[in-house]
């Protein structure tokens, strides 16, 4: 249909651009002609006439063909915008690595994936926030390997059974050497690092042997960041509530709002928006 008209179009175009010419020849011929050639004239001005007439409705047809196609067209949903979550959680961290001192008035808790590059991204603004206020926040490590990620399953059961053989110190030893090269992170590497951190090494390969035994070590976490609607990593909370968007600055802020009083749940408010390059983006 489209081809048709616009084929039409041309034609119509060339026959009108013939008459003109046509017109301006009569209007050029000599006088003597007479009326013959003022009759040939006004016949040919009564075509031009009609033509345009007829061109003026086939350009209205196709503006008409447009504008309902353009209402044919499906309106693109809008994205809607996550709304942040206010809600301040009581994150159980019992048998939950930590740093810092168990006493500190602000507590971080950050659900991870160690093959995520967010998270390695993380850990330095974490260890930075650590620093800032040594006797006044604690951070407690909370697994989450994403399904999509093969490799972190594993790790984190080989984290997660340092903790369970040996305690908070030989997990943050066997943390610290994953996320020292967190793309060397299959079973091989994982049992150096056993190694390397003293664990028995025959229950280590047990574990990786076992898939059930994996998910075992796992099941407390993953159930808890369901509980506290934990759908990505890193997803952090400082005292319950969660940082987002995160940044050192934002940290900053929300600690500060605690260490001055304004920590009450009933009264839990997001964190500052302070508007800056995002560490993790």
């Amino acid at each position: 249909m489209k081809a048709s008209w616009m084929l039409r179009t041309q034609a119509l175009g060339l026959v009108l651009g013939l008459l003109l010419c046509a017109n301006a020849f009569a209007q050029d011929a000599p006088a003597d002609q007479g009326q013959d050639v003022q009759a040939e004239l006004k016949a040919l001005k009564a075509e031009i006439a009609a033509l345009r007439g007829e061109m003026k409705q086939v350009l209205t047809e196709v503006r008409s063909i447009k504008q309902g196609q353009a209402r044919q067209q499906p309106q693109q949903p809008q994205p809607q915008q996550r709304q942040p979550d206010t809600t301040v959680y009581d994150i159980d961290l019992a048998g939950a690595p930590v740093r810092g001192p168990a006493d500190a008035k602000v507590t971080i808790v950050e659900y991870v994936d160690f093959q995520c590059p967010y998270c390695a991204r993380e850990a330095p603004v974490i260890k930075q926030v650590m620093d800032a206020y040594p006797k006044d926040v604690k951070f407690a490590f909370k697994h989450f390997p994403l399904g999509f990620h093969k490799q972190a399953k594993p790790a984190h059961a080989a984290a997660a059974l340092a903790m369970k053989q040996k305690g908070n110190d030989a997990f943050w030893q066997m943390h610290d050497l994953i996320l020292a090269d967190a793309k060397k992170i299959d079973v091989a590497d994982l049992r150096a690092h056993a190694e390397t951190v003293g664990l028995d090494l025959k229950e280590f390969d047990d574990v990786m042997a076992d898939p059930a035994k994996i998910d075992e070590l796992l099941k407390a976490d993953m159930t808890g960041a369901a509980k506290y609607k934990v759908r990505g990593t890193p997803s952090v909370f400082i005292n319950g509530l969660k940082l987002s968007p995160r940044g050192l600055d934002n940290y900053k802020a929300r600690i500060e709002e605690i260490l001055k009083g304004g920590d009450k749940k009933a009264e839990a408010k997001p964190p500052v928006r302070i508007q800056v390059k995002p560490v993790d983006q």
